[in-house]
């Protein structure tokens, strides 16, 4: 049987025949999907863990090339730019699948790159509520998982209790250098 709508020239090519979403309807957000919605938790929880997991891979990598490598200054900046780039593309994968929970469209997440405007976007993205329901994204995530939860609340604070600890920690230490490169002079006067 040919529908009308199937012949249509004009007819998106991705477009859903199936009608919308139940309200009921959820589904279970993979984390390198581009498609689909995920909630505040799961938006803080995939992308500290995607930024850590890269930057670990990005420092590993990066210290073993400084060593082998004859110009470590050139070798760390190209490294940096090589793995600043997927880290930047999964920032804007993350932000436009939260604008869709938030029933925006992903285009919206260009504006990460607007200095300022980018702070209020990120502000938005972790503390608007996403659409209740199915809406034209697709249906609702699932609840989120306990290892979601903790991850999304759990790796923030510890990235911040390292800020923390390296502000205290680094002064310390300069302070104590200094001590005893002035109790080595003395000894040797």
């Amino acid at each position: 049987m040919n529908s009308p709508a199937l012949n249509n020239p004009y007819l998106a090519p991705d477009a859903v025949l199936t009608g919308a979403p139940a309200d009921d309807d959820t589904y279970e957000p993979a984390i390198f999907s581009l498609q689909g919605r995920i909630g505040r938790v799961r938006y803080l929880a995939y992308s500290f863990l995607l930024s850590l997991v890269l930057m670990l891979v990005a420092g590993i990598i990066t210290a073993i090339v400084s060593v082998i490598a004859r110009d470590p200054g050139v070798t760390i900046i190209v490294m940096a730019i090589a793995f600043y780039i997927p880290s930047f593309l999964l920032g804007f994968a993350m932000a436009k699948r939260r604008l869709n929970d938030l029933d925006r469209t992903g285009w919206l997440s260009l504006l990460m790159l607007v200095p300022l405007v980018n702070v209020v976007l990120v502000l938005y993205l972790i503390f608007g509520a996403g659409t209740p329901t199915a809406n034209r994204f697709g249906p609702r995530p699932v609840k989120n998982s306990r290892a979601v939860v903790l991850s999304g609340i759990l790796i923030p604070v510890f990235i911040a209790l390292i800020g923390i600890l390296a502000a205290i920690a680094i002064p310390a230490y300069q302070s104590y250098m200094l001590r005893a490169q002035a109790a080595q002079m003395q000894q040797q006067r």
